[in-house]
């Protein structure tokens, strides 16, 4: 057989079979390779399911945000501007989700927080709910380009401006206002401290109860009839229900949002001749109610500035297209609203 002598010789015969089979050969081979990559993965792979799953593994955001300034000493200007935007965007996210975790943003104890100092964490998130009882509907947006800071020693200081507006049932007004932020984050990329440094154009208008509000709390067995102002609209219905900004969820809106309503009343609205001549300038507030279908209906001035500007401003909001109304639990329901018009002559 060949050049292989078998001779009964053990060492000839297996040779004799390695020559023959090389599955064995094969078998070796496939052997130790699977012992190698066993050896890898207990050695150098935490997790061998993830080396399988195309499927990147989710970080909450409470965890990523912390880390963006962690080294800030290392970034150039424009990179920390970068990272600082993501913070602060993060921040502001997880409190429009109604996700408010200190500990997640702030340093163990906060300096100062809205005006209160040395606060723990539990502290923090007491006070911040607490805030936010008397702020319903709260909006806010942070102006992005406003954002400015600079570094002392390991920590930023950061300052940007934000727009608010709420209802605050505490004083049944309607509030709104720019802020100017200042936000300090230390080295570990955690807030120690932020507080409010300057408020412009703050505006705060009490919410009146409308006529519909005042027929619903009258006894049944009331027949003294009511006094009516004679800018009530005399074909306002009172059907069902009636909701104030406060109580509902979805709040009523020109159809398109406050820009179209903006640029219907710039359309629509006329400066009557008298006031024009006399100079008359100001705010006219405006009551109505806005119905399940969205029409508007009992259109009342609360507070006018009088040279024909009152009758103007009941005037564009009857031929006012329908709104969006408001909604409770998802299903439209009768809203009162009161919207300011500004009269303003322009030189």
């Amino acid at each position: 057989m060949g050049n292989i002598e078998l001779n009964n010789d053990p060492e000839s015969l297996y040779r004799y079979m390695l020559r023959k089979d090389k599955s064995l050969i094969y078998i070796g081979v496939i052997a130790a390779t699977i012992v190698l990559v066993m050896a890898y993965l207990t050695f150098f792979v935490d997790d061998a399911s993830t080396l399988l799953s195309r499927k990147k593994a989710v970080v909450p955001v409470a965890e990523q945000k912390t880390k963006l300034l962690e080294e800030s000493s290392g970034m150039d200007d424009e990179q920390v501007r970068r990272s600082l935007v993501k913070f602060v965007e993060a921040y502001y996210h997880d409190q429009r989700k109604g996700y408010f975790d200190p500990p997640s943003y702030f340093a163990g104890i906060t300096e100062t927080y809205y005006n209160f100092h040395n606060l723990t964490h539990q502290r923090l998130k007491d006070i911040h709910w607490m805030r936010m009882e008397d702020m319903r509907n709260y909006e806010l947006n942070w102006i992005v380009s406003s954002l400015d800071f600079e570094r002392e020693n390991e920590q930023l200081i950061v300052t940007y401006w934000t727009r608010v507006s709420y209802f605050k049932p505490s004083k049944n007004a309607q509030e709104s206002g720019d802020i100017r932020n200042e936000m300090i984050i230390n080295e570990n990329g955690k807030i120690i401290s932020l507080r409010e440094l300057e408020v412009k154009n703050f505006t705060s208008y009490v919410v009146e109860d409308t006529i519909d509000s005042l027929i619903e709390e009258l006894p049944r067995a009331e027949t003294t009839p009511i006094p009516v102002s004679q800018a009530v609209e005399p074909a306002a219905k009172y059907e069902g229900k009636l909701y104030d900004l406060g109580t509902v969820e979805g709040v009523p809106e020109f159809t398109g949002g406050q820009r179209e309503l903006s640029r219907y009343l710039a359309t629509n609205l006329k400066y009557p001749a008298a006031a024009r001549q006399n100079n008359v300038q100001g705010k006219v507030y405006v009551s109505f109610v806005v119905e399940k279908n969205g029409d508007l209906s009992g259109i009342y001035v609360i507070k006018g500035i009088g040279g024909g500007c009152d009758e103007e401003a009941m005037k564009v909001l009857r031929n006012s297209p329908a709104w969006k109304p408001g909604t409770v639990a998802g299903k439209p329901v009768r809203t009162s609203y009161t919207l300011p018009i500004t009269f303003r002559m322009i030189n």
